[in-house]
């Protein structure tokens, strides 16, 4: 289930509190959507550079 819009906050087990936008793409023809998580600002877009510092090359799927 697609969270519902707005910001969407998150506390990150290292502490961080991470505030992320969603952008969302309907693919009607197979009734699907794509949700991508963006930084609401810029603290929150440093908390995710220095996460990932700490897994370099890593990306990972969910479905």
């Amino acid at each position: 289930m697609v969270p519902r819009r707005g910001v969407l906050r998150l506390n990150h087990s290292s502490g961080h509190e991470l505030r992320l936008l969603r952008e969302t793409l309907d693919l009607s023809s197979d009734a699907q959507q794509l949700v991508v998580l963006l930084p609401a600002d810029e603290e929150t877009a440093q908390s995710i550079d220095r996460l990932r510092r700490g897994l370099p090359g890593r990306l990972r799927a969910i479905s």
